[in-house]
């Protein structure tokens, strides 16, 4: 059942609609989306749900965005999961005019712009689940801490081409580690991105990004604060010959290294890249392809020593939107091969509605 909490923010959030703003002719917009999921699978290292009919526990986004003045918006994302109480996931300000040389200013907690998928919620992805090295790399919630973010465009003809850089309060990857000191130096996010039509129905959109942020403590007794690099490059092809007609290709690679106290410092690295066709507006098919080679410990007696571990996934997705993506309905599988471990198959069944201006998938 969800928390009185929880409730209470629903409630104040959708108030917001009524009350009056001397600052904007535009109430905010207001959206709630909804994701149900139905799968099996047949991995060994998930027995209770091995080979059975599994209903996951439904998931819900309230999202609140509006402009405040005329040069400036606001953003705001609550998420559930089942009983869990609400998780305030983004809640940002964004600057998008009058400032010197064109800047863009945001402040807040936010999805950072590392790569073009990280971004992007997981309900609005052709596909169901989020590649192999954004899991493995980023983390289960991704790339997302409270910012300072400056970016401006560069003058570059008929590319648009944009430059950003933030600081960051420094906890974007260290959201699953326990016994962290209270404060943690702050991080550094950069990015380049540029796009260009390739011909009057294509385009091509291409973009590098880095990160510099604490990740871990060295150990019991020792409170020195341990930093990873993550890098990253992305492309995106996108051909639209009609408004009906869409053939989307997209492929990003990550790099991660990690200091480490006693041993060589670590580096893992994966990629994926997925094609999606969208046909008839309403509906698409595609196939995505993932790779993730992490490094792991592997302790024996007296030392410990690092071994790779290379994992595969790959899978075929479909879809369908029947009234102008209020709702979507997607079938995927997938196979997915480690080292040292057997295979395994898993299919899924999502069913992503919408309330509100907001649409379960852009494409």
């Amino acid at each position: 059942m969800v928390t009185k909490r929880a409730l209470l923010i629903v409630i104040l959030l959708l108030s917001v609609t009524g009350i009056p703003c001397a600052q904007t002719t535009l109430n905010p917009d207001v959206s709630l989306i909804g994701d149900v999921r139905i799968f099996s699978h047949d991995d060994a290292t998930r027995q209770d749900e091995k080979e059975k009919f599994n209903i996951a526990e439904p998931k819900m986004e309230l999202m609140v965005s509006g402009y405040i003045n005329p040069y400036a918006r606001a953003d705001a994302v609550v998420a559930w999961e089942g009983d869990e109480n609400a998780n305030v996931e983004e809640i940002y300000a964004t600057i998008l005019r009058g400032l010197p040389l064109g800047m863009n200013v945001r402040v807040g907690r936010y999805k950072l712009e590392f790569g073009r998928l990280n971004p992007v919620h997981v309900h609005a992805y052709s596909f169901m689940e989020r590649p192999l090295p954004h899991l493995l790399l980023f983390g289960e919630e991704g790339l997302s801490d409270m910012a300072v973010r400056v970016s401006f465009l560069l003058p570059t003809g008929g590319a648009y081409t944009e430059v950003m850089g933030a600081v960051l309060k420094g906890d974007v990857l260290t959201k699953e580690v326990e016994d962290l000191p209270e404060h943690i130096d702050p991080g550094f996010f950069g990015r380049v991105a540029t796009s260009f039509a390739v011909s009057d129905a294509a385009e091509l959109a291409l973009g590098t990004s880095v990160l510099n942020s604490v990740y871990a403590v060295a150990g019991p007794g020792n409170s020195e604060q341990l930093r990873a690099w993550l890098g990253g490059v992305d492309a995106k092809y996108k051909y639209k010959p009609s408004r009906y007609t869409t053939l989307q290709i997209e492929a990003e690679g990550i790099i991660r290294t990690e200091e480490k106290e006693y041993v060589d410092n670590y580096t893992s690295y994966g990629g994926y890249g997925y094609i999606d066709y969208r046909f008839k507006r309403s509906y698409n098919i595609g196939g995505i392809l993932s790779y993730t080679h992490m490094k792991e410990l592997m302790s024996l007696p007296g030392s410990t020593l690092q071994y790779p571990s290379d994992i595969w996934r790959a899978g075929l997705f479909t879809g369908f939107a029947p009234i102008e993506e209020t709702s979507l309905v997607r079938l995927g599988g997938s196979w997915t091969k480690q080292d040292r471990r057997n295979g395994y198959w898993g299919v899924m069944v999502q069913f992503v509605f919408s309330l509100g201006p907001h649409q379960p998938h852009n494409f």
